[in-house]
């Protein structure tokens, strides 16, 4: 009798087949997965989803006083929204160009202030004070009707 016929070999090859199968086809379907997540890891997004862009809704023309400046949670790139006068309105990045601290408005003042480093910015982004040197970045406002909207 050889081995080829022997009932008990014949069974112990096909048992290493059935997990030679199963083990190659875990590792390819591991691959593909990785591959899958590699590709979309490298691929940047698209830009319709990137954030931070397009218009952001900053309320209305007419809840904002005079001299008066709204804060704007947007994402990770805060800004003001401050009314210089009757028909100019500024939106301005809300934080320091010094250190990157998140800004505060000062009714009182008409100014930004940098709670970190005494700094301290003018309604338009000009520094007046402290260590920044550099103004702050403005973005474009566009009023329609009562309402208005910053491009970022």
């Amino acid at each position: 009798m050889t081995d080829s016929e022997n009932p008990q070999t014949g069974r112990q090859d096909g048992r290493r087949t059935a997990i030679l199968w199963l083990t190659r086809g875990f590792l390819s379907l591991w691959a593909v997965g990785a591959t899958a997540l590699g590709v979309g890891f490298l691929r940047a997004p698209s830009r319709e989803k990137r954030p931070g862009e397009g218009l952001v809704d900053a309320g209305t023309l007419s809840s904002l006083s005079v001299g008066g400046a709204r804060f704007l949670r947007h994402g990770s790139r805060p800004l003001f929204v401050v009314r210089v006068s009757e028909t100019e309105v500024v939106a301005l990045s809300a934080i320091c160009t010094h250190l990157h601290c998140v800004l505060k408005w000062d009714d009182g003042g008409g100014r930004l202030l940098c709670p970190c480093h005494a700094g301290s910015f003018d309604r338009t982004g000009n520094v007046l004070a402290g260590p920044a040197t550099r103004p702050l970045p403005q973005y474009r406002v566009e009023i329609r009707d009562d309402a208005i909207f910053v491009r970022t």
